[in-house]
Order: structure tokens, then sequence, then C-alpha cells
């Protein structure tokens, strides 16, 4: 009788790309997503709502908001995760990809023209399952 092994979903990414570094966990000790976000010398950490996560058609888009001016514009950093089924090793490299979205905001409302902005970026990543 052949082996199955249970199939495997990550719960925990690490990516890197052109001097950014991220850790995504779709849960962690307490039960709360987390994601930390570092460029250059500066490092954001993330947890439960402040971290929004959507499952569209081509996987799963996770952001954060990473700066925000008043009555000017709103920086959103996303990542885009395809459906992973972990080998027996528990871990996967894949490549995807990194968004930086800036939103334009006034206290009069939207300005004229085009909302956002986006530049893209290469990402390399590693997902494995973690036991919390």
């Amino acid at each position: 009788m052949a082996k199955t092994t249970p199939s495997l979903t990550p719960n925990s990414f690490q990516l890197t790309g052109d001097d950014v570094q991220v850790n995504y966990s779709t849960t962690s000790i307490d039960g709360k997503p987390r994601f930390t976000f570092k460029k250059g010398q500066k490092t954001l950490d993330f947890a439960g709502n402040q971290i929004s996560s959507s499952t569209v058609n081509i996987g799963t888009l996770v952001s954060v908001v990473i700066a925000a001016v008043a009555d000017k514009s709103t920086t959103t950093f996303s990542i885009l995760l395809p459906a992973i089924r972990l080998p027996e090793s528990r871990r996967q490299a894949f490549r995807t990809f990194g968004i930086t979205t800036v939103t334009k905001t006034t206290i009069a409302g939207p300005p004229v023209g085009a909302q956002q902005t986006y530049k893209t970026m290469a990402l390399r990543g590693s997902a494995r399952l973690v036991a919390f």
C-alpha cells in the first residue's frame, strides 16, 4: 500500500528583493498574523488587523500601510503569495513580487487623475510550516 502524505499549507513566508526583506506569518503564538517589513535601516512590525489579506484569483494579496502623510498620500506595501502545497521537507522556494502603492489623499476629496501609482519589485521567497 502506498504511503500518502497529508498536504501541508505553509504559514510562514520569508521574502527578499532589492534592499527589502519581508517576514509574514499567517498566525503566531497569540493567534494573530505578523508582518515585518525591512528596507535599509527601517524596520516596521505589524500584527493582527494592521495586516490586510485577500484571496484573489491569482493568489493571496497581503498588505500593510508603511507610511501615511495627512492631506497628501498613503503608502502601502503588498506581497502576492501563490497557493503552495509543501513537500515532506515542509519548505518550498518560490518567486513572486511586491507592490508599493501610493494613494493620493486630500481633505477636499479625491484629486483629478489616477488615484494610485505603483512600483513593483521581484521577490524570492521561502514558504514553510511552523508549529506555534
